[in-house]
């Protein structure tokens, strides 16, 4: 194999075939698999040496596959599936910053024992040390809390469109800024939502507060398939095509673009492991619902035809 492909599949530039060309060689041999090891192991070390390496324009350090901790904080790092963290200490506030690769998830541990999952394009932020009033975390994309209860130390989500607090419960908030999205998700104990020191919602136990035109709105949850990102798997209950293809642009991260007037009405039911990339969830869709796409790929814009 060769080592300038295995490289830049550590910095994650490389196409699905790319990808799916790698896996198939290291499952082919316990030799390549060791050797895979090795490589990654040189890699890491070599990071480690210059902590001014910039990844292009990105001046972020990539921490080690293996890594148990960010900067100072004490936490539990569980790589999914090859997942690379980027982890910036901001040392004038004493906060680190975790960024989730397209298509990618992770799992982590905060120093209070809360329990998080972060989706694909999140950014995350929070203090190497918790104040002594609340703990007060920023989100960018969505995550799934199960929060350490502290009656006396609220816990606190920081987004663009709206703050939830809580002082011990479990729960999803999708608040992607790039796509004005803001849904607040709830399964146990209890959150109230914030627009700046006014509380606009409360709820209970299988109650989402969805951001719809402006106006937040209360609702049941009906199907709990879609917070299943969190175990490496898309669901689609009876949606249409449009819903669907705006998702896989989100959570991979790529433009898509619809080049046609009469995009099939049709919904679709079904769930695609995260892993298998925007590809095969494309083609799976082709056989329940009639169309063509394209990718060009030197901006990597999908076009449904």
């Amino acid at each position: 194999m060769d080592k300038e492909l295995i490289y830049r599949f550590f910095e994650g530039k490389i196409s699905y075939q790319e990808e799916k060309q790698i896996k198939q060689w290291i499952e082919s041999s316990d030799d390549h698999y060791a050797l895979f090891l090795q490589e990654r192991k040189m890699y890491d070390a070599l990071l480690l040496t210059d902590t001014k390496i910039s990844l292009k324009r990105k001046k972020k350090i990539i921490l080690p596959l293996w890594s148990a901790s960010i900067a100072a904080a004490i936490l539990l790092i569980l790589i999914i599936g090859g997942v690379y963290l980027y982890g910036l200490r901001d040392k004038s506030e004493q906060y680190n910053t975790i960024l989730v690769p397209a298509g990618q998830r992770i799992n982590l541990i905060l120093s209070d024992n809360t329990n998080l999952w972060l989706n694909a394009n999140t950014t995350f932020r929070y203090p190497t040390e918790f104040s002594k009033q609340t703990r007060t975390v920023y989100l960018d994309g969505e995550a799934y809390l199960e929060v350490s209860k502290d009656e006396g130390k609220p816990f606190i989500v920081k987004t663009n469109q709206g703050d939830i607090h809580v002082t011990g419960t479990s729960f999803n908030v999708e608040a992607y800024a790039k796509y004005n999205t803001f849904e607040t998700s709830l399964f146990e104990g209890g959150v109230d939502i914030f627009k700046g020191e006014e509380i606009i919602a409360s709820l209970k136990p299988n109650e989402k507060s969805t951001l719809k035109n402006n106006e937040l709105i209360v609702s049941k949850i009906t199907d709990t398939d879609e917070y299943l990102w969190r175990k490496g798997l898309i669901a689609f209950n009876k949606e249409d095509l449009e819903h669907i293809l705006l998702t896989l642009e989100k959570y991979f991260d790529v433009k898509i673009q619809i080049h046609t007037a009469n995009l099939p009405q049709h919904t679709y039911t079904g769930k695609f492991r995260q892993s298998d990339g925007i590809d095969y969830a494309l083609r799976v869709l082709q056989r329940s619902i009639h169309f063509t796409y394209e990718r060009d790929e030197a901006t990597g814009t999908i076009y449904i035809k």
